[in-house]
């Protein structure tokens, strides 16, 4: 007669699924934050694209208009002097870089790095 094996999840198998289930979910704890503002940021460089006023208003001018609106959606890892604005000749160029970096564990950082960018004909 053969002795029948046991079959199942073993105390230390279980604390390693556990560890991964909190590692993955500290990650979207660290994260999903750091996403929802730059989709502000983003929704505020679209309100500048699409507003007719913007064809008539000086870099100074819209730089204030882009962080009036950072204000409103309450974005703090980016300011709206980073913005490079660029006036041509029948063309407005908005570009925006920045790195968020957020602690993760104990000395352990996550840098995530954004990049948003529009021109427009005047």
């Amino acid at each position: 007669m053969q002795a029948a094996k046991q079959q199942g999840l073993t105390f230390i198998g279980l604390v390693i699924v556990l560890g991964f289930i909190g590692m993955i979910t500290l990650s979207v704890l660290k994260v999903f934050p750091v996403y929802m503002e730059h989709l502000a940021v983003q929704t505020s460089m679209e309100a500048i694209e699409v507003d007719p006023r913007v064809k008539n208003m000086s870099v100074g001018q819209i730089r204030e208009l882009f962080r009036k609106k950072l204000d409103m959606n309450q974005v703090t890892s980016v300011s709206a002097g980073k913005a490079k604005i660029g006036r041509g000749i029948g063309e407005l160029t908005f570009v925006i870089e920045y790195e968020v970096r957020k602690d993760y564990f104990a000395n352990i950082d996550l840098v995530l790095s954004f990049k948003d960018e529009f021109a427009m004909a005047l």
